[in-house]
């Protein structure tokens, strides 16, 4: 089991690198929920850096792309296209076939969100020749397991971060503040909450971005009780320190590179967190009207 990590600042790099085998970085124009738009010319620098060092590098461009956006990515994703890296997380099934008409056949990572719930989606998925793909972020461990027995492509979940489970691409803040008749000035702000009427004991992150607006898990999810599982089975894991900072990434990953126990206290503490392990446990359940699943 590899272990992925975002990052903040280039300056920063090295430091982040140091405990994990990769790097996933983006561009605000393709991604989104990243923690930093990097210029091309950064991209090409984090690209080369991280090659040199032997590990993996990922672009995200996992935006829900119109037409136009994905004509616009055609001709963006090219510069790429010679670099040795590993992959690049989509969304979008057109970006796949974008992507595999460019010269990246195999090197395709999908991230449908909420879609991917068993291994007939995964070996489905293989026919377009991906080289992964992210597993839902509501199904348990027992059928993370199950998939992970029987698919045919790498698996990539998100094992340490706020987990994103509303997206919608409106800018939702900005015509609420449209509609009170004031200035929106929250546009790419990370340290805002959105607090229900009925949970007020619960703050979740919520966030707009050039693609729309995202509403994430109050609690940080984490797999350190888990470890020894996941690597049976499981081919990437992804630190997402969105709402943090690099020195927050690096210490995540020195405790899941290291298992030092004794640093969940010291990053809890230092920032205010509360984990759990996401819905490892916990069957998602739909409910229509009147109460009936």
């Amino acid at each position: 089991m590899k272990k992925l990590i975002t990052l903040h600042d280039v300056i920063n790099l090295e430091m982040v690198l140091k405990h994990v085998d990769g790097i996933l970085v983006g561009q605000k124009t393709y991604g989104t929920r990243l923690t930093h738009s990097f210029s091309d010319e950064e991209l090409h620098f984090i690209i080369d850096e991280v090659i040199h060092q032997k590990k993996d590098v990922f672009l995200m461009a996992n935006q829900m792309m119109t037409d136009e956006q994905l004509e616009q990515f055609s001709t963006w994703i090219e510069q790429f296209k010679n670099k040795k890296i590993t992959g690049v997380v989509v969304a979008d099934l057109g970006a796949i076939i974008t992507l595999n008409e460019k010269g990246f056949l195999g090197r395709v990572i999908y991230n449908p969100e909420t879609l991917a719930t068993n291994y007939y989606d995964f070996n489905d998925l293989s026919r377009l020749d991906v080289f992964g793909v992210y597993a839902a972020k509501e199904i348990t461990l027992s059928d993370l397991d199950i998939i992970g027995s029987q698919k045919k492509i790498k698996m990539f979940i998100v094992g340490h971060g706020h987990l994103n489970m509303f997206y919608s691409k409106r800018q939702l803040i900005h015509n609420y503040m449209e509609f009170l008749g004031e200035p929106s000035r929250f546009h790419d702000q990370k340290d805002l909450t959105l607090i229900e009427e009925n949970r007020q004991e619960e703050a979740y992150p919520i966030l707009e971005d050039d693609a729309g607006t995202h509403v994430f898990r109050s609690h940080v999810m984490h797999v350190m009780n888990h470890l020894d599982e996941l690597k049976e089975w499981l081919d990437y894991m992804v630190i997402d320190t969105l709402f943090k900072d690099d020195r927050y990434g690096a210490l995540v990953a020195q405790m899941y590179d290291t298992k030092d126990v004794d640093l969940i206290k010291r990053i809890q503490e230092d920032y205010h967190e509360m984990w759990d392990e996401g819905f490892f446990y916990k069957k998602t359940i739909y409910k229509g009207k009147g109460g009936e699943q």
